[in-house]
């Protein structure tokens, strides 16, 4: 390549990744988009929406939904709620849902939009389980149209006819103008830990406690009426509209620890002791401790024979040579302290096809001489040896000779692999940082041949070429860490 061609091709490239390089040097994470609705076009997209149709049956809400009160133009969508009757009901609304088309496990969710206003209106972008069974449930906002100036993000769980639930507002600092005279930007980060709610960017809340652990669908609607909201008065103004410009989901890339918080036992009758965890002896969800959210995972001793254990274990895919981070919290309590023999240990684990261990690091957290009542973290890193095709993180309590009483209970585990990118060396030329490697990497990006660079995919994520691959080149030849 000449020396234009190289001059040409940094031009392309930093004019589009510039500015990401030095603002994503600072963020641990990248989010990859994987839908969203721009509502283009002049009709619902059937492939991704059903409009719901009928009289609402529950929290006394008054609406009737139908189908034509949603409408699809000038790259808006738009839900229209009146006060025409029918059905039965004073009022029509519009309702519609992903429900069967698009589900999700974790990740990003975004909606730019402008909200109905006047008493009794009550618009909500907020997730369901795709199997139906409610709770858990998280409203990603939800606004009473008598308060245009303050939305909610919510969590709940539980059984019915009972249910919790945690809910947190945000409030403006205007009361105009206000969520009903502009567009705002209304998110939440739906992670395996915690769910982090945000206004324009802005995070206002997380919630720990019984983060849902199973893939939900999309649902956007305005009731009118209803035991929260109140109901329409002669203060109330119709038509009112919910106008949105966009809604998209964007996700983490790789494989994710599940439950690391051990918030969730299982679905209800499901005979599971803690969601995605296996467990063997006596390892089960307990709330009687917790250091964040509502549970925790508990392990004590079998009290049959000598040195018997019991455990908790998550298995992850692995390839010879990547690194994993493990990290959590353990303490045994002064009410059920442990007994002398007895250890609560952490664990990495590598494993071959065969499920053979070929390597492993451990960590030993607490002891009967560890302080009670006091939260102990470890934090440690392995590297996977030859043939390894599983990580496992292990939890493990056991119980020494004296068969001693005690117990220990864990809490917000973490469990990761390290992303790896390639060598800084770009043209294996084995003098490094240097401006060859500069060179020789813009050179691949522009489709020149090297027989000794590495690849466009810098990153090893899987896709490229793309700027994240730029931002990570450059975070690396400059000393830092390849997010």
């Amino acid at each position: 390549m000449t020396h234009a061609a190289q001059h040409h091709v940094l031009r392309l490239l930093s004019a589009s990744a510039a500015a990401s390089i030095f603002a994503a040097s600072s963020l641990a994470q990248s989010w990859n988009l994987v839908w969203q609705e721009e509502f283009n076009g002049t009709s619902l997209d059937a492939t991704s929406w059903t409009p719901i149709v009928g009289p609402w049956p529950y929290n006394d809400e008054r609406q009737y939904y139908s189908a034509s009160a949603i409408t699809v133009a000038n790259g808006r969508g738009t839900i229209t709620s009146t006060n025409v009757p029918q059905g039965g009901r004073l009022y029509t609304s519009g309702r519609m849902d992903t429900n069967g088309k698009r589900e999700f496990l974790f990740g990003r969710f975004e909606m730019r939009a402008r909200l109905p206003r006047t008493q009794g209106l009550w618009p909500a972008f907020w997730l369901l389980p795709a199997a139906d069974q409610w709770p858990p449930e998280i409203d990603i906002m939800e606004m009473l149209g008598h308060e245009p100036n303050r939305v909610y993000g919510s969590n709940h769980w539980g059984n019915p006819p009972t249910s919790t639930y945690q809910t947190t507002p945000y409030q403006l600092t205007t009361t105009n103008p206000n969520f009903a005279t502009t567009y705002n930007t209304f998110s939440c980060d739906w992670m395996p830990d915690r769910i982090d709610f945000y206004v324009n960017g802005n995070l206002y809340a997380t919630h720990r406690s019984r983060v849902p652990q199973e893939p939900m669908y999309i649902i956007v609607n305005t009731a009118v009426g209803g035991f929260w909201p109140g109901y329409p008065n002669a203060t109330t103004a119709f038509p009112q509209r919910f106008e949105m410009e966009w809604i998209r989901v964007s996700q983490l890339p790789g494989p994710k620890l599940m439950n690391p918080g051990f918030e969730w036992p299982g679905p209800a009758n499901s005979g599971q002791r803690v969601w995605y965890w296996q467990n063997w002896g006596n390892a089960e969800y307990s709330e009687a401790l917790k250091l964040s959210g509502v549970g925790a995972g508990k392990m004590y001793g079998n009290f049959n024979t000598p040195n018997n254990t019991s455990g908790f274990f998550q298995d992850m895919p692995a390839s010879p040579g990547q690194v994993f981070n493990a990290s959590g919290k353990a303490q045994t309590p002064s009410w059920d302290r442990m007994g002398a023999g007895n250890q609560a240990r952490m664990s990495i684990e590598f494993r071959n096809q065969t499920g053979a261990v070929v390597g492993s690091a451990v960590r030993t957290v607490l002891t009967s001489t560890a302080a009670p009542d006091t939260w102990i973290e470890t934090a440690f890193t392995a590297t996977a040896p030859a043939n390894t095709t599983t990580a496992r993180v292990v939890l493990t309590f056991q119980q020494g000779s004296q068969l001693a009483s005690g117990a220990a209970w864990w809490d917000d585990v973490a469990f990761t692999p390290q992303s790896a990118c390639d060598t800084v060396d770009f043209n294996r030329d084995g003098v490094f940082p240097d401006d060859a490697d500069v060179t020789a990497f813009f050179n691949v990006m522009a489709g020149a041949q090297c027989a000794s660079c590495g690849d466009m995919d810098f990153n090893n994520n899987g896709v490229f070429p793309e700027d994240q691959d730029v931002v990570d080149f450059f975070n690396v030849l400059a000393g830092g860490s390849c997010d």
